[in-house]
Parts: structure tokens; C-alpha cells; sequence
């Protein structure tokens, strides 16, 4: 009998340890405007935009390691996470308008590492930009990012570094030399 005992309670004790070591959401920072993009931006004279929506093709795991997904901040997917960062530097930089250039953009491919080197990480993300007039526009910029050994510290660098990601993302984009084509309305 007391072998019975001790056997429920190593059962019991290792059910606890299993449900108590379940997985977490990571969970990167609002989104915050860069000052660089919002510099570039400034140059578009007189021109006025807003980024429509994303749709994200293709599969996309968030999971990072085993320690579970990263997820943007206020229940946004990646790509409304996106189409929100982008117009939060147009509005900024003051190009924001219901009315101006509409443009909608397709999330071709998004990836990341925490594991790159050990110790470094990445973002990967390309996307397809497109205007009303069917001006399209090609983007892939990857950013990297020291992530770190163990799986806690190595998610959680990589969650913090989706908005530097998407940062330069945008930088990719409104620097682009076409990219003022897009925000044409000859629609």
C-alpha cells in the first residue's frame, strides 16, 4: 500500500511540475515610431497616404524554442502590427490622410531565430507594397540582433526585437527609390 501511495504521489508531483512549466507568450513592446523613418518621410512634399491592411501569406510559427509564442502587443497579428506601424510614422510625419494614396500590402514572408551563432538572432521579413494604380514595390530586409544562450533571455530579446525590425522595415521601404510611386494618386 504505501508503494501505491508513493507512486500517486510522484505521479501527482510530476503533473503539477508539467501543468506549472507550461508555456508563456512573449510579448514585444508597443510599436514606437523612428525618427529616421519619420526624417525620410518629411521629404515626400505635399504628398498624403495610408497604409490600407497587410494579408500574411504563407505559414508563420511564433513559437520561439519551447517556450511559446511571441505575439504583438494589443492583440494585433503580425500584419495588422505592421499596417499599424506604418501609419503610425505617416502620421507623424504628417503624410496620414483617409483621403491621399491608399496602399495595401501583402507579408510575403516572416521568420525569425533566436538561435543564429548561439547567441545572435534574427527577423525576417519581406513584403509586397501595392498602390490603386497597381504600382507594386518589393521589400526584404532582415534584421539581426543579439539574442542571447538560454531560451528566457533569448525569446525575449527576440520579442523586443520586432519593432527595431519592423523599423527598418519601413526605413527599407520609404527610402526605396520607387517608393514615392506608390504614394501617386494618378489612380
Amino acid at each position: 500500500m504505501k508503494i501505491i501511495n508513493d507512486r500517486v504521489r510522484l505521479i501527482g508531483l510530476l503533473l503539477i511540475l508539467t501543468l506549472a512549466s507550461g508555456c508563456s507568450t512573449m510579448q514585444p513592446p508597443r510599436y514606437s515610431i523612428s525618427v529616421d523613418n519619420i526624417q525620410i518621410m518629411k521629404s515626400f512634399n505635399g504628398v498624403k497616404a495610408k497604409v490600407a491592411y497587410f494579408n500574411q501569406g504563407g505559414k508563420f510559427d511564433s513559437n520561439c524554442r519551447l517556450m511559446g509564442p511571441i505575439e504583438p502587443a494589443d492583440n494585433l497579428s503580425f500584419s495588422k502590427f505592421i499596417t499599424k506601424a506604418f501609419n503610425d510614422e505617416f502620421k507623424m510625419a504628417g503624410i496620414f490622410s483617409e483621403e491621399g494614396a491608399r496602399i495595401t500590402g501583402n507579408i510575403i514572408h516572416i521568420e525569425f531565430s533566436s538561435t543564429t551563432g548561439l547567441t545572435s538572432g534574427y527577423w525576417d521579413i519581406s513584403i509586397v507594397l501595392k498602390n490603386r494604380a497597381g504600382k507594386i514595390l518589393s521589400i526584404r530586409n532582415k534584421y539581426k540582433f543579439k539574442s542571447g544562450f538560454d531560451a528566457i533571455t533569448a525569446c525575449n530579446a527576440t520579442a523586443d526585437a520586432l519593432t527595431p525590425a519592423v523599423q527598418d522595415l519601413i526605413k527599407a521601404s520609404v527610402s526605396h527609390p520607387e517608393f514615392e510611386k506608390l504614394l501617386e494618386i494618378k489612380e
